[in-house]
């Protein structure tokens, strides 16, 4: 019940029912990841995806040079790696960890099962997906024309 509670907050969240959240949780799990863990490199296989329940992740690029740059800093209620669920492309970016951070985690095989046995949470999910993918392509854009 208490990761309910968790859940219960996150906007990613904000249209499931409490039998959903309890699916999920059925599926998906809690995870404490420490200060400095990576999550995943630039060039990895997808398959994972993560909400910050409490801390901070930061995205991490690497120009042509290889030299990395900060692209982003998530925070609780912010996710990362939902693309992995959708497409079976490589990570675009690295994730680590910046302060010690708790974490759902949701793997394909997860997202997989939910899309076939509940099909009305992940489509609220990808709903979600869909705005915030939308509202970080806006901001890239924004960021691209100042240049």
């Amino acid at each position: 019940m208490k990761d309910i509670k968790l859940l219960q907050n996150i906007p990613l969240f904000k249209y499931l029912t409490e039998p959903e959240l309890e699916k999920i949780l059925q599926l998906a799990f809690v995870k404490e990841y420490k200060q400095n863990f990576t999550l995943f490199f630039q060039g990895m296989q997808g398959g994972v995806m993560y909400v910050i329940l409490r801390g901070s992740i930061t995205i991490i690029g690497k120009d042509s040079d290889g030299v990395e740059h900060e692209i982003v800093t998530l925070r609780r209620g912010d996710y990362l790696g939902e693309m992995s669920m959708i497409e079976e492309e490589r990570r675009s970016a690295t994730a680590r960890v910046l302060e010690t951070s708790l974490l759902l985690v949701i793997t394909k095989k997860c997202f997989t099962n939910m899309l076939e046995t509940d099909p009305s949470i992940t489509s609220k999910l990808l709903l979600e997906f869909l705005i915030t993918m939308s509202q970080r392509l806006r901001a890239t854009t924004k960021k691209l024309n100042a240049l």
